[in-house]
């Protein structure tokens, strides 16, 4: 058997490598790349005696959740992910400033940091990212968010209070970027949500310990 030289492999597989790249569908759509946002309320300039601080913990997400990848589902308990669609950054990662923007816009706060700025702050809000997902088993189409939150006093290392907020929105088309829309809609409403909670149960603290003795 006669051995094949230098050449002629190399010409056999440039042959190899054509014949596979004629197989590659001939328009292959780019993939589309999508961010979450959410126009903040009108910002509210923090009186200056105003000396309350609060740190947005890194946000954590449940399992399957942790990815850019955008997901739907059709039936109950399985997932898939959209080919030609994603997110720009996981959804948990694009969540963080956009919840800091929310709590700097109630004025109650000298400073709103994120994590993992180690600087000791008032209070401590940590984040769950427990579900974002398009859901195609009616029509028209929902997206599905659901987020948990706690609230901490940094001073006593104690949880103030907890809360999980869910919203559904419907689509305005069945497709990636329907879900895309409807996913920046039900983030405004539940930062906005998150915005009363964290006011009111502070304000309940305050008024709290001004009856303490």
């Amino acid at each position: 058997m006669k051995h094949l030289t230098t050449s002629s492999f190399v010409s056999v597989m440039a042959i190899a490598l054509t014949g596979c790249s004629a197989l590659q569908p001939a328009n292959v759509a780019p993939m589309a790349v999508y961010r979450l946002e959410a126009t903040a309320p009108g910002s509210s300039v923090a009186p200056a005696n105003v000396t309350a601080s609060i740190l947005v913990g890194n946000i954590r997400a449940a399992a399957g959740f942790d990815t850019g990848r955008m997901l739907y589902t059709r039936q109950p308990y399985q997932v898939e992910e959209f080919q030609q669609s994603q997110w720009q950054k996981p959804p948990a990662a694009m969540l963080m400033p956009l919840v800091a923007t929310a709590l700097e816009s109630t004025g109650m706060f000298k400073a709103v940091l994120q994590a993992p700025n180690a600087t000791l702050t008032t209070y401590r809000l940590d984040l769950e990212l427990l579900s974002l997902q398009q859901d195609f088993s009616s029509k028209p189409s929902h997206v599905q968010f659901k987020l948990r939150a706690h609230l901490s006093d940094r001073q006593t290392q104690q949880v103030m209070s907890w809360r999980e907020f869910s919203i559904s929105i419907p689509t305005a088309s069945e497709d990636a970027y329907g879900g895309v829309l409807a996913s920046n809609q039900a983030v405004a409403q539940v930062l906005q949500q998150l915005r009363v909670f964290c006011v009111e149960q502070i304000t309940l603290a305050a008024q709290a310990r001004k009856k303490q003795p």
